[in-house]
C-alpha cells in the first residue's frame, strides 16, 4: 500500500469538499483496520474425491475429478464468518508416514488406512494421494490482539508522524505450501500474505505473481480486495495480465471462497491480510511460482517461492486384507492414468514390513520388496507368514509409490502409507463338564463342549476320549461314538467360529471306588489344531447301604412280602435311623398307616439288618410304593418298588404280546427297504420295559427309523455287526404299536437274516424273523477307482435330446479339478473348493412314489456344506469314512417336478479320478444313477 501525507497546498477544493474528502478518508482508513494475522494454512485434500479440499487441515493437493466438476472456478466469495462444519465432522483425513520433501526419518510404528469408498479391480481403492504436508511457515499471531475502547486495535502502512518504518513495512512475505505434489488436471490455489513485524497480516497490500518461463501450466486466478462497501470509492486493482503474472492485493477481512457447491465442506478460508492465486497444469512436470511485496521494504522478506510437482497420475495402495494362517497372501498397488484410460507402465512401488506379526516377503523371504508396474498398471508382490510362527495376529507394511524419473527430473515418492495384513486362523476350545461325586455302580454324565472361538471355520473336527480310566464303564452317548477297544471318537464336521458349542453327551458307570477320571481331546487334522479337557470323579459308596426284594407281579388279593435290607457301609456306626414308608392306593399295609415310620437305634460298622413289609394287593395296574431312610449326619437312601397287579396268572401274562414284521422287499446294493413291525398288548393288563431288540445280518444295516424312540447299540458278536435295541416303555391293554425301520444293502446277499424280539419286565416275549435279498448294482455304470459307479452319459441305443426314465438324475460340477485342501504348495489359480449341482426330476405324466436319494463320493473327496433349496428335507451320513449319505425319503414328486439341491466338497487326497455321483430311486422308477469326475491337484 502506498503511503499518503496530507498538505495544504493552494488550489485545494473548498471546505465543504475539503469535508467531504476527509470523509471519505477517514471511513476508508476505518475499513482498513486489520485484526491480526493468524497462521499461514492451506485447506487439506479431501481424499474421498466427493470435494477439492478438508476444512482445518493444511497440505497441498486437489483432485482432479473434483476440479472437473467445479470447472476450476474459485471466484466465486461468500463474505463474513466460515459456515463450514468441524474438521472432525467433515473428513478424518489418511495419516502420513513420510514427507518426500523432508530428511525426517519414517515411523516405526503403523498408521491406518481409510476405508475403501469405492471398490476398484477386486479389492483395490481409489484413494487420492495422500500427498504430504508442506512445513509450515512462522506463525503470524504471536503478540495477539491488542484491545483499547472495545476496539481492536489496527495495523496499516501509513507512515509515522516520527519518520518510523511501520511494522508492516518491515513484515516478511509468506507463501504456503512451499512445495506441492499435485495431479495434473487439478486446481492449486497458492496462499500469501506479508506478516508484519508486530504479528499481523497486514490488508489492503498489493502482491505480484510470477511464474517461471521453464515452467508448467498456468495462472488461473488471482484474488484481490473483497469489500463491497470500499471497491465503490477505489476499485480493485487485482488483474490477471497473463498465463504467467498477474497482480493480487491482500484483503480486509475474513472471507470464505465457495466452489458454488451445496455443501460448505469444500469451502476455502483467508484471514485478514490473506490473498490467493490458482494454478492449474495440463501435462506434467514442474511449475516454479514467484510472489513478490512491492511495499515490504526487507530485500529478503519481501520474495517468496512455491514448487508445484504434476504427476500425470492417480494411485491406490492395498486395502487392508485377511488371510489365513499358512497361507501366501498377495499385495498389489494401481497405479492408473488420471484421465483413467488405463493403467501406467514403469512406476516403481516399495514395499515393508514396519511391524506387528512376524511376516516375509517371497520368494527372497525378506522384510522389504519392489515391484514395477506393467502395462495394466499393477504392482504385486507376495507375503507369508515366517515359518515356526503361524499363529493369528496382523502384520503392517508401509507401502511408497514412486514416480520415475521424468523430463530430467529425479524420483519421486508421490505416496507413503500403511496397510494390513490380519492373520485368522481357526481355533479350539473344549470344555468337560461332569459330576464331582457318583455312588458305586451308578451311572453319570459328561457334557464336552466344543466351540470355535478363532475367526475361520475349524473343519474334520473330532472329539475322542484319552486316557480312561479301565474302571470306567461306557454305556452310552449322543451322539453315537465309533468304538476302538475302549477309545470313543466323535466326527463333528465343521464348528463355525463364533457358533454356539457342539455338544456331546456321554454316560458311564463303575464299580470302583475312589477318584476316577479321563481326557476328552479334540482334534482337527486339516488345521493341524488339538487340545484336551480332563475330568474327574470321586466315586462314593453311601454310608446307607439300601435294596428290596419282592415281586413283580401279583393278582388282586394276594398278599405280598418285601425286605427292606439296610447295610451300614460308612466306617463309622449309624445312629437314629429311620424309615419312611409310603404306598400308592391298591396297596394295603394292613394294621399300619399311610405313610408310616420305623426306627432302628444304631447300626454298627459293616452291620446291616432285614425289615419284611407285607401288603394287600386290591386292586389291577401297576401299584409302587417309596421308602427313604436316613440317619444323622446327613445320610440317606431312597428306593421305588412297583408291582403289575391283574386278574390273569404270570403264565398267561408271558403270552400277552403279539409281534408281526411285514415288507423288507428286494433291494441292490445301495438302496433302502422298508419294514414295519407291528407290537400288540393282547391281554387287559398293561406291559412295562417293552423293549425290542433287532439283530441283523452283516450285508444290511438300519439307517433310518421311526422319529421320538429311544434307540442304542452294542456289539452282536454272532452277526458280526450291531444289534439295535429301541425301547418301546409302557404298552396299555389293547394297545398296538408300528415301528418302521429303513434298511440298507451294503453287500450282496440272496438271504440276509434280519430277527426280531419283544420282552417286557414282566417276562411278556414273541419273535419273529424275514429274510431280505440283496442284489448286485447293474452294469450301466463305468468303474473308479474304488467301484463308485459315474454312468454314461446315455445309453447307446438312445437318441440324443430323450429321456425314457421316468425319474432322472443330473451331477455337474463348477469345477473340473481342485486342489488339495491342505497343500503343502498352495497354487493361488487353482480353486480349493468345487460346488456340485445336483438335480432329481419326475419325467413321466404320474407322481412317483417314496423317492430315495444317495449321495456317494470317492474317499478322496470331503463333503463340506449341503444346501437343501427350498425343502425341508435332512440328510444323514451312512458310513464311518462319510463318503455315502442319505436324504430323508420324498414320499411323492409330482409330474414335471424337480428337487434341487446344492454340495460343497473339497479334496483331502490327490487323484485323477475322483468322482460324486447320486443315486435315486422310486417305488413307480427303476433306480438311476449320475456322477461328475474330478481331478485334485496335489
Amino acid at each position: 500500500m502506498k503511503s499518503f501525507t496530507l498538505i495544504r497546498q493552494p488550489g485545494l477544493p473548498p471546505l465543504k469538499n475539503r469535508t467531504l474528502l476527509a470523509f471519505c478518508l477517514t471511513a476508508g482508513i476505518l475499513s482498513l483496520l486489520l485484526t491480526g494475522c493468524h497462521r499461514f494454512q492451506i485447506p487439506a485434500i479431501d481424499p474421498t474425491g466427493n470435494r477439492i479440499f478438508a476444512s482445518g487441515q493444511s497440505t497441498s493437493i486437489l483432485s482432479p475429478q473434483s476440479s472437473q466438476r467445479s470447472g476450476g472456478l474459485l471466484s466465486r466469495l461468500h463474505q463474513g464468518k466460515s459456515n463450514q462444519p468441524s474438521f472432525d465432522q467433515a473428513f478424518q483425513p489418511a495419516p502420513l508416514s513420510s514427507n518426500p520433501f523432508s530428511s525426517a526419518p519414517l515411523p516405526a510404528g503403523p498408521s491406518p488406512v481409510p476405508s475403501a469408498t469405492t471398490p476398484l479391480l477386486g479389492g483395490l481403492q481409489p484413494t487420492q494421494p495422500a500427498f504430504q504436508h508442506p512445513p509450515d511457515p512462522q506463525p503470524c499471531d504471536q503478540k495477539g490482539h491488542f484491545q483499547h475502547a472495545g476496539f481492536q486495535r489496527s495495523k496499516h502502512l501509513i507512515p509515522k508522524p516520527t519518520g518510523a518504518k511501520t511494522a508492516g513495512q518491515k513484515g516478511e512475505l509468506l507463501m504456503s505450501p512451499s512445495k506441492i505434489i499435485a495431479p495434473v488436471g487439478s486446481e492449486v490455489v497458492v496462499l500469501a500474505g506479508i506478516c508484519g513485524s508486530d504479528g499481523y497480516f497486514v490488508k489492503n497490500q498489493p502482491l505480484e505473481w510470477m511464474l517461471s518461463n521453464d515452467s508448467v501450466g498456468q495462472i488461473i486466478e488471482v484474488g484481490g480486495m473483497q469489500h463491497a462497501a470500499f471497491n465503490k470509492i477505489v476499485p480493485p486493482t487485482a488483474e490477471k495480465r497473463s498465463g504467467q503474472y498477474a497482480k493480487g492485493r491482500t484483503g480486509l477481512k475474513n472471507v470464505v471462497l465457495t466452489r458454488g457447491t451445496p455443501t460448505p465442506c469444500d469451502d476455502i478460508e483467508l484471514r485478514e491480510g490473506q490473498t490467493y492465486i490458482s494454478v492449474m497444469s495440463a501435462s506434467s512436470g514442474t511449475s516454479y511460482i514467484t510472489g513478490y511485496a512491492p511495499q515490504a521494504e526487507g530485500w529478503d522478506r519481501r520474495i517468496a517461492s512455491t514448487i508445484i510437482h504434476w504427476v500425470d497420475g492417480v494411485w491406490a495402495i492395498p486395502v487392508p486384507s485377511t488371510a489365513t494362517v499358512g497361507t501366501v497372501q498377495p499385495l498389489t498397488t494401481l497405479v492408473s492414468q488420471t484421465s483413467g484410460a488405463g493403467g501406467i507402465e514403469g512406476w516403481k512401488v516399495r514395499y515393508a514390513i514396519v511391524g506387528g506379526a512376524a511376516a516375509e516377503f517371497v520368494p527372497t523371504a525378506s522384510q522389504t520388496a519392489e515391484a514395477v508396474t506393467g502395462k495394466d498398471g499393477q504392482a504385486t508382490v507376495q507375503i507369508r507368514q515366517q515359518a515356526g510362527n503361524l499363529d493369528p495376529g496382523a502384520t503392517q507394511i508401509r507401502v511408497d509409490v514412486i514416480r520415475p524419473q521424468l523430463f530430467g527430473q529425479p524420483e519421486l515418492v508421490v505416496e507413503s502409507g500403511i496397510t494390513t495384513v490380519t492373520w485368522s486362523a481357526p481355533a479350539l476350545t473344549i470344555r468337560a463338564i461332569g459330576p464331582r461325586t457318583a455312588g458305586v455302580d451308578e451311572s453319570f454324565n459328561y457334557r464336552i463342549e466344543v466351540s470355535n472361538p478363532g475367526d475361520q471355520v475349524a473343519r474334520d473336527v473330532m472329539v475322542r476320549t484319552k486316557d480312561l480310566d479301565d474302571a470306567l464303564e461306557y454305556i452310552s452317548a449322543t451322539p453315537k461314538p465309533t468304538e476302538f477297544g475302549k477309545q470313543l471318537e466323535w466326527q463333528l464336521g465343521e464348528v463355525q467360529p463364533g457358533a454356539p458349542p457342539k455338544i456331546v453327551d456321554v454316560q458311564f458307570k463303575t464299580s470302583k471306588r475312589g477318584n476316577v477320571g479321563l481326557c476328552f481331546e479334540v482334534v482337527s487334522a486339516t488345521e493341524r489344531l488339538a487340545t484336551e479337557a480332563c475330568t474327574q470323579t470321586e466315586i462314593r459308596l453311601p454310608c446307607i447301604g439300601f435294596t428290596i426284594d419282592g415281586p413283580n407281579f401279583a393278582r388282586v388279593n394276594d398278599s405280598l412280602t418285601f425286605r427292606m435290607n439296610i447295610q451300614n457301609q460308612c466306617d463309622e456306626p449309624l445312629n437314629n435311623l429311620r424309615l419312611r414308608f409310603r404306598h400308592d392306593e391298591g396297596l394295603l399295609h394292613p394294621g399300619f398307616s399311610n405313610p408310616e415310620t420305623f426306627q432302628l437305634e444304631r447300626l454298627q460298622i459293616n452291620d446291616s439288618t432285614s425289615l419284611p413289609i407285607t401288603l394287600l394287593a386290591q386292586s389291577t395296574g401297576l401299584r409302587c410304593f417309596d421308602v427313604e431312610v436316613t440317619a444323622d449326619g446327613g445320610h440317606s437312601a431312597t428306593a421305588r418298588w412297583c408291582v403289575e397287579v391283574g386278574e390273569q396268572a404270570l403264565e398267561q401274562i408271558r403270552d400277552q404280546i403279539g409281534l408281526e414284521v411285514v415288507g423288507g422287499s428286494e433291494m441292490t446294493v445301495g438302496e433302502t427297504s422298508l419294514v414295519t413291525i407291528r407290537v400288540t398288548n393282547r391281554g387287559n393288563v398293561a406291559l412295562d420295559g417293552v423293549l425290542l431288540t433287532n439283530r441283523f445280518a452283516a450285508s444290511i444295516v438300519a439307517v433310518d427309523m421311526t422319529q421320538g424312540l429311544q434307540f442304542s447299540w452294542a456289539p452282536d458278536e454272532r452277526e458280526g455287526n450291531e444289534q439295535l435295541f429301541v425301547s418301546i416303555g409302557r404298552l396299555q391293554a389293547a394297545e398296538t404299536r408300528e415301528i418302521v425301520i429303513r434298511y440298507q444293502g451294503l453287500n450282496v446277499d440272496a438271504a440276509a437274516r434280519n430277527e426280531f424280539a419283544i420282552t417286557s419286565t414282566l417276562g411278556a416275549a414273541a419273535s419273529d424273523r424275514i429274510t431280505m435279498r440283496v442284489n448286485p448294482v447293474g452294469r450301466d455304470q463305468i468303474p473308479d477307482d474304488r467301484g463308485i459307479g459315474i454312468p454314461q452319459d446315455r445309453p447307446r441305443d438312445q437318441p440324443p435330446g430323450q429321456n425314457p426314465d421316468p425319474l432322472s438324475v443330473s451331477v455337474r460340477s463348477d469345477q473340473n479339478g481342485i486342489q488339495l485342501q491342505n497343500s503343502v504348495n498352495p497354487d493361488p489359480t487353482l480353486p480349493r473348493q468345487a460346488v456340485v449341482e445336483m438335480v432329481i426330476k419326475n419325467n413321466s405324466d404320474q407322481p412317483l412314489r417314496f423317492v430315495d436319494i444317495t449321495l456317494e463320493m470317492t474317499p478322496s473327496l470331503r463333503l463340506l456344506e449341503f444346501d437343501y433349496g427350498t425343502t425341508n428335507l435332512e440328510i444323514t451320513n451312512r458310513n464311518e469314512d462319510f463318503t455315502q449319505f442319505y436324504i430323508r425319503r420324498v414320499n411323492e414328486l409330482r409330474p414335471g417336478e424337480e428337487l434341487r439341491f446344492m454340495g460343497r466338497v473339497v479334496g483331502v487326497q490327490p487323484t485323477d479320478n475322483a468322482a460324486f455321483s447320486v443315486r435315486a430311486s422310486s417305488l413307480d422308477a427303476p433306480a438311476v444313477r449320475q456322477g461328475t469326475p474330478l481331478r485334485i491337484f496335489p
